[in-house]
């Protein structure tokens, strides 16, 4: 008891410093990010693969989607977006996650030039596995721009260029088939921006709840 009565004063800074420490870890270093809100829910579609699948959100729901519209003769940011992405596919394939709670689907701009063949070269060129990861066409150009559209990607087609101009953005769809973010493929870091890895994906999916 006179211990106590004798170091009271440091004895109360003690655990006034274990109190901190405790309010500090959990806050900022325990402390889970808050999930994503719905944005709306994805505009649906049925596409074929180049496998000859149909692929559809409903026939993927269930999982989480990460959609990515692209074209295979893109001169910029298409090849390196998917060659990041994966990346990412060879970490959900290592923790076990890849095609049983996550899958990628690329859909091309471009389904009059991107054939089939055309795509599977793409996708060799970027490290690209067609495990847990679905490439597919639709019919028309009009009609995959249009998709695109609706996905929030603003993109249009050079008639005299005979090229597609477009943001690059990573869409995430949640097992109910809504949009929950997005994930800009092609950052401005100049401006500050965090670059875009296969981690920073990584991380965006933990916060689809």
């Amino acid at each position: 008891m006179a211990f106590v009565k004798k170091y009271a004063f440091q004895i109360a800074v003690a655990v006034l410093c274990l109190i901190m420490a405790g309010y500090l870890l959990s806050t900022y270093v325990l402390k889970k990010e808050e999930p994503y809100p719905i944005i709306k829910e994805a505009p649906q579609f049925s596409l074929t693969s180049i496998n000859g699948e149909e692929v559809s959100l409903e026939n993927t729901k269930g999982k989480i989607r990460i959609v990515y519209f692209y074209f295979a003769s893109c001169p910029d940011v298409c090849p390196p977006t998917t060659y990041k992405l994966g990346e990412f596919q060879d970490m959900l394939r290592k923790d076990g996650r890849l095609g049983t709670e996550v899958e990628l689907i690329s859909i091309s701009f471009d389904p009059e030039t991107d054939t089939d063949d055309v795509i599977r070269t793409f996708a060799e060129r970027t490290g690209a596995e067609l495990e847990g990861w679905h490439f597919v066409r639709g019919d028309s150009r009009d009609q995959m721009i249009e998709l695109a559209r609706e996905f929030d990607v603003a993109v249009i087609y050079d008639d005299v260029e005979k090229t597609f101009y477009h943001t690059n953005p990573i869409i995430i769809v949640d097992e109910n088939n809504f949009i929950r973010t997005q994930v800009n493929g092609s950052p401005n870091e100049a401006a500050g921006d965090e670059p875009f890895t296969a981690d920073v994906l990584y991380e965006a999916i933990k916060r689809v709840k």
